[in-house]
Order: structure tokens, then sequence, then C-alpha cells
């Protein structure tokens, strides 16, 4: 008896059924070896990649090299805005690169004790005027004119200190405005608690103060600047004449990569200007820095009122190691 012929429906279902079992059969096998693709061929094991390694920072240089201020320099400056003529500074004084080659020529005799001398300006960034109209009394500096001083610095290798007269706003507040700027490796700070007023007061009237407190709080916050933008030490200056201009200065702390300075500016003859360094010098913390600071006009008011001489203020105790002309 012959066998049946199989409809062609029949022949397709069991095509089907095999093929199936065969696809099943070669995952399975895949799944068990994982060097079998599913074509039968092996796979391709992937390479791994090397990191790429993250370039270390370049530290960056003080103008004249290295990455510490003291004792490797004296800073000898001017003070002043260009073009405002002699009454904030005599940097004010004509074209502003004729006082830098001038400052260059003036700190010669300070170049003693085996320091290079830093060529600086201290430029009143932000400066302090009557409270009409202004409730903080005192106007920011824009940012051209900051640029513009940098860039007469930089001409000698020098170093811009950044003068912060607050009026009714406060230092930390003030400074940080100009973070663009002190991320740079030649901008410093200087200061002035004198400008430093309380809410009720009015410059020019009275005299401002600050606190050790709120210059630490300056203190630390460039102190991050400094490691987190790979910069040499920077410096942090405050000027004062009277010694209650900051209270508990003993709230100063220092700072990793902050030079603190003071610049005692002392007005009058020269045994009262003495008398005015010896007294401040009493009362700063330690890590602080002296400075001094001469006034061209002030200093010399009366008829036997005479200029300081470089060999006379380096004969301070102890001798300054930051000198202003103003």
């Amino acid at each position: 008896m012959s066998t049946p012929r199989r409809s062609r429906a029949q022949v397709l279902i069991a095509v089907t059924a095999v093929t199936a079992s065969l696809v099943l059969s070669a995952c399975s096998i895949a799944a068990e070896d994982p060097s079998v693709s599913g074509t039968g061929q092996p796979l391709t094991q992937p390479q791994e990649e090397t990191p790429t390694p993250t370039p270390t920072p370049t530290q960056k240089e003080l103008p004249g090299g290295g990455t510490k201020i003291f004792p490797d320099y004296r800073l000898v400056g001017y003070s002043g805005i260009i073009g405002t003529g002699p009454g904030l500074g005599r940097a004010g004084v004509g074209n502003i690169d004729d006082r830098m080659k001038e400052i260059l020529e003036r700190a010669k005799p300070y170049a003693v004790d085996g320091r290079k001398i830093m060529p600086t300006l201290e430029f009143i960034a932000t400066m302090v005027h009557p409270c009409r109209n202004a409730p903080k009394c005192r106007t920011r500096s824009t940012d051209d004119r900051v640029q513009a001083h940098l860039d007469a610095v930089r001409k000698v290798d020098g170093m811009l200190l950044l003068a912060i007269q607050p009026g009714r706003a406060d230092f930390p507040t003030e400074v940080k405005a100009y973070e663009k700027f002190l991320k740079e490796p030649d901008v410093g700070l200087a200061m002035d608690p004198e400008w430093r007023m309380g809410p009720n007061q009015e410059p020019m009237r009275q005299f401002g103060s600050t606190s050790g407190k709120e210059l630490n709080e300056v203190n630390k916050y460039i102190s991050d600047l400094v490691r987190d933008n790979h910069l040499p030490e920077k410096v942090v200056l405050y000027h004062m004449i009277r010694t209650n201009w900051v209270r508990q200065p003993e709230d100063l702390k220092q700072h990793p990569g902050v030079v603190n300075i003071v610049s005692v500016d002392g007005i009058g003859s020269k045994a009262m200007k003495e008398e005015t360094y010896a007294a401040i010098m009493k009362v700063k913390p330690p890590h602080v820095h002296p400075g001094f600071k001469l006034f061209y006009e002030e200093d010399t008011a009366q008829s036997n009122w005479k200029l300081m001489t470089p060999q006379e203020v380096l004969a301070l105790t102890p001798k300054p190691e930051y000198v202003l002309y103003e």
C-alpha cells in the first residue's frame, strides 16, 4: 500500500518546524559558548581603550618669575587713576606709561637685601563718594578701566592692586565683583578700612572701620581662588593710620597662597610718621608684612617737613616690604 502524498501545507509546516528547531539549537550553542556568534563565527573581543591622562595644570608665576612674593621681592609703586590728575595719586598725572617707568627709577634705592623690585600700581577700583543718590556711597570701575591699568602695569612686568573703598557696602561683596581680574597672576587687593562705612555713617565726614573677621573672609576667598586657578601668591593689603581701624585684628588668619600686608599711611613729619608706624606694628598679626606710604604733598605741607628718603624708610623697624608713593 503506497504512502499517501503529503499536501503542500503539511510540507511547509514540517520544514518550518525543522528550521525553527535548528535556529533554537544554534542560539542555545551561542548562549553556552560566548565565543560563537549566531552565525557560527567566533565573536571579536572588544579592545579596551587606554584612558587619556588628564593634563597637569600649569602653575602660573609672578611677573618677575617664581610663585613667592616674600622674601624675593620688595613692592614699590604709585597709587591713582589714569587721567584724573594728582588728587588721587601720582599715577593720575600725565601719561601712565611714563609714570610706570618713573616707578622703576623711584624704586632703585629699595633694591637692597638681595630683593628684586616688583613695580606696583594701586588703582582705585571701587571709589567711595557722598551718599546722595547712591545708598551704598560707592561706585565700581568698569572692566575696560581696570584692563587699561593692568595693561600699563604689564608693560613693566609689575603688579596691579585693586584698591577697594566700599562705602556702606562690605569688603567681601566688593572684592568678588572683580573676580575676573583676581584670577590673573599679577592682580592683588588693597583695602581701605577708612572708607568702610557703617549704615548711618557718611564718607568724608567720619572715619570708617572693619574687623579682622571681615578681612579674614576676604583672605579665605582669595586663598580658594589661588588654589583653584593655580596662581602664585597673591597680595591682600589693607591700609591703616589709626589702630582702631581694624577691630579684633587677631581674627585675621594666615591662609595658603595669600600674603597680607598692612600699609601704614601716617601723615606729617618724619617723627610723626615713625610714631604711627611703630604703633601699628604693635597691633598687626605676626603673619602680616609691613608696608609704608609716603605723601608728596601732605608730608611736605609744613616748611620743616620733608619727604622721607628711601634710606630713612629702610631704616624703619621692621623694614617695609611694600612702599607706596601718593
